[in-house]
């Protein structure tokens, strides 16, 4: 399924976070292995992590104008451009960062410090939540009481269809019901793919068939039609945006790899491919201190997320 010439291309020493999160997740070598345990301890070092981290403000927490208000933002929870300290964090699990590093479990526990008792971190926003709950989770927190909060309050929030929607859209129509947002559900549906523990719940056994009723990717009324523009690009890093491969490897990690009614996604991904087996990258933000390649162009990131959600293809259906 994927070419000895992409593996090499992955796997190139000069980009450390890509290399481990290959041999480890895709190739499947254990973390204890010498080779991982090595390329594990360059990525601390690395030009992106060290960019990251030295833009982290000595107390813990990332700052960035807004540029719709001007504001200065990023020591609280509020959503910014791509730089704000909820990101930042983002950014250094997917680079393979944890916990374990000072500087990390510093800006990790004051920003869990800003949760609020319930378990939210800002306006319910579900897209934020899932966002946080995959980002702590990922860089050791998994089951930290704090993260467990967050998670509750995705497992008890109920829709009629199954999705999940942002309070502050809640009821904003007089006469007709408010579908919810495909960019927070597909946060939600991706924070919980990293917890099988949830799995058999009743809200997730509800969550999935959102997706799989519309095809993975389309609209619920208009199964030809994509169900936002975001599906039409392929985006890294992940932030509030959706893409097709977070939808199809959610999916696949809880066994829904192969369910026939997946197949057009995986056509739409395919699309992106060039003709080496390399994935393209479409869009990613300007502003955001994490420069992860140039548009239309191939891209590691995005090539190592589309082969390990193909890699999870052929789990066992779990409907």
């Amino acid at each position: 399924m994927i070419s000895k010439n992409i593996v090499k291309w992955l796997v190139e020493p000069e980009h450390p976070s890509v290399r481990y999160r290959t041999l480890v997740e895709l190739l499947g070598n254990s973390p204890t292995d010498s080779e991982v345990k090595e390329c594990k301890n360059q990525i601390a070092e690395s030009t992106p992590v060290k960019i990251l981290l030295d833009k982290m403000h000595p107390d813990g927490y990332w700052l960035q104008k807004n540029p719709r208000t001007g504001e200065i933002i990023g020591k609280g929870v509020e959503y910014g451009a791509y730089g704000t300290t909820h990101y930042c964090l983002s950014y250094l699990a997917e680079l393979g960062m944890d916990r374990s590093h000072p500087q990390i479990a510093k800006a990790a526990e004051r920003y869990l410090s800003l949760q609020k008792n319930g378990g939210d971190f800002y306006r319910h926003f579900s897209c934020l939540l899932g966002y946080n709950i995959r980002t702590f989770t990922m860089l050791g927190y998994r089951d930290d009481p704090r993260v467990k909060r967050s998670i509750n309050i995705l497992l008890n929030t109920e829709r009629l269809d199954g999705g999940y929607l942002c309070d502050m859209h809640e009821g904003k129509y007089k006469t007709k019901s408010v579908k919810s947002c495909i960019r927070g559900s597909v946060k939600a549906l991706l924070a919980f793919s990293h917890l099988p523990e949830y799995w058999k719940h009743g809200r997730i056994k509800k969550l999935v068939p959102y997706f799989l009723s519309r095809d993975g990717i389309f609209k619920s009324t208009n199964l030809k039609k994509l169900v936002n523009k975001d599906m039409e690009r392929v985006s890294f890093p992940i932030t509030w945006r959706a893409n097709v491969f977070e939808v199809l490897l959610a999916l696949g990690k809880m066994g829904y790899g192969k369910d026939s009614r997946l197949e057009r996604a995986w056509n739409v991904l395919e699309v992106n491919r060039d003709d080496e087996g390399r994935y393209l990258l479409d869009w990613t933000p300007s502003q955001s201190p994490w420069k992860v390649g140039k548009r239309n162009e191939p891209n590691k990131w995005v090539t190592f997320y589309a082969y390990l959600a193909r890699t999870l293809y052929n789990l066992e259906h779990k409907a």
